[in-house]
């Protein structure tokens, strides 16, 4: 494993912001001008990001909150490498170390106290209002909390399941919440809905990004993610008994909302600028109620600027561990698995496998689409085929694909309900058309060009001052 070149540093969020400004201070951005949550915050980081520029952003003023906000945390590779201590190494590199901790989990651990509890706020002092929660886009029905690590327990197995989720800010104690028909929680959520109960739910805003990265690695239901969020920071996660629901949360986060649903409650939410570019649709979705609020004496607000490179870049690395597994026990040749931003981290999958014999690429696009439901398009190639780059990928489909035979299609499958391709996207319809695409050579495939010891030339022999690329 890496070596953790921040480990000097507390494992929380103060403590990696710490570790920017000490070791890395082009990473971070500081702007003091007051800023209104409504527009300005999102716009800002839209203009960063349009200008190529992905920072950390904090606003220290943000108008009508005394608390500071953290914003485009995951936005940029570098920081999420660092966030593991890797001081070198590209996304295949990052990918494989993510793996290794995952493959090794570390339990949390109980204690009595911690810093989200300095503050205990409950009962008719609670305003969530209060934290400095955005509005992002034009037709946004409001304010959402896009951030918040979501942490809800099975009533059957005990197992902790951790998610973000959108909130809406209904009122000063209620906020909605959107739980997709394909997420853990869901399944979750319906089991108290059915047995009439509150289900609780603990929303954990502010942490160090390896939490992120543990919480969000795609793994089967019967997995912990606090535990493998341990194994991200290579360090037990340090635990505090909630003050009103029956959960334990990350004593070193920033801010706590400990919450309940109300059973067979729905208060209309969205529509909301979600992950494919377009506005989720209005739903009648179940409430929470804020029993308490939990904080530091000086927490830090964070927040994912949802459908931009926070909120896409993150999902779409920790998603090709768990598909590449699952694709390998249908073909065991596969060498490497990309998740591209030309599908916005979500749609699109190439694999490249070690093509023995025909008939083994469509079955790895059919074992990537049992692995992730959001896949709508899956394009498999051969090895020596860059799936990094989507141009080379798209010169293995133009010239290795007949149609009428390598391409598939499986509709009326599950997918995203937030897919704008869906059959119903106005109703929210999860229920989409997936499209394998087998890109190797076939058995007949012609011989290519190629020109012989080319890659052995130095031109700085030939062209005086020549440097490769």
């Amino acid at each position: 494993m890496s070596g953790i070149s921040n480990s000097a540093y507390a494992p929380d969020l103060h403590g990696f912001i710490e570790f920017l400004d000490a070791e890395h201070p082009d990473q971070i951005v500081r702007i003091t001008k007051e800023v209104d949550p409504k527009f300005e915050v999102s716009g800002i980081v839209e203009r960063l990001e349009k200008d190529g520029r992905f920072p950390l952003v904090i606003f220290e003023n943000v108008r009508g909150s005394k608390i500071p906000l953290v914003a485009n945390m995951h936005a940029s590779f570098e920081r999420l490498r660092l966030a593991l201590g890797m001081t070198e190494g590209g996304i295949k590199e990052f990918v494989a170390e993510c793996a290794v901790r995952q493959d090794n989990p570390i339990a949390p651990k109980i204690v009595a106290a911690g810093p989200v509890q300095e503050i205990v706020t409950t009962g008719g002092d609670i305003d969530v209002e209060e934290l400095p929660i955005c509005t992002y886009h034009e037709l946004d029905a409001g304010k959402y909390i896009t951030a918040g690590l979501a942490l809800m327990r099975d009533p059957d197995t005990g197992i902790n399941n951790v998610g973000i989720y959108r909130h809406m800010v209904h009122d000063r104690n209620l906020l909605g919440i959107q739980v997709s028909e394909t997420a853990d929680a869901n399944i979750i959520w319906k089991k108290y809905e059915q047995r009439g109960e509150p289900c609780p739910i603990a929303i954990i805003i502010g942490h160090h990004p390896a939490v992120f990265i543990g919480c969000l690695a795609f793994s089967a239901m019967d997995s912990d993610e606090l535990h493998i969020a341990g194994g991200m920071l290579q360090r037990p996660l340090e635990l505090v008994k909630c003050k009103t629901i029956p959960l334990e949360v990350p004593a070193d986060a920033e801010i706590v909302l400990e919450c309940v649903t109300r059973p067979g409650e729905r208060l209309a939410e969205a529509p909301f600028g979600e992950y494919p570019g377009t506005y989720g649709p209005q739903r009648m979705n179940p409430v929470l109620e804020i029993k308490a609020i939990t904080r530091r004496q000086k927490p830090l607000y964070q927040n994912a600027f949802v459908g931009h490179a926070d909120n896409l870049l993150l999902s779409g690395l920790m998603r090709t561990t768990f598909i590449e597994n699952t694709v390998r026990i249908a073909c065991p040749t596969v060498k490497a698995v990309a998740i591209p931003r030309a599908g916005r981290f979500r749609f699109f999958c190439y694999i490249a496998i070690k093509n023995m014999i025909e008939g083994e690429a469509k079955q790895a696009a059919m074992a990537a689409f049992v692995a992730d439901p959001f896949l709508k398009f899956v394009v498999v190639v051969d090895e020596d085929v860059d799936i990094a780059s989507d141009t080379d990928v798209l010169h293995a489909i133009a010239t290795r694909v007949r149609g009428d035979r390598d391409i598939f299609m499986v509709p009326y499958a599950k997918g995203s309900p937030l897919d704008p391709a869906s059959y119903d996207p106005a109703g929210g319809s999860h229920l989409v058309t997936k499209v394998g695409i087998d890109a190797t050579r076939k058995s007949n495939y012609p011989a290519e060009i190629s020109v012989p010891g080319a890659d052995a030339l130095d031109l700085a022999d030939y062209i005086e001052g020549y440097k490769s690329p």
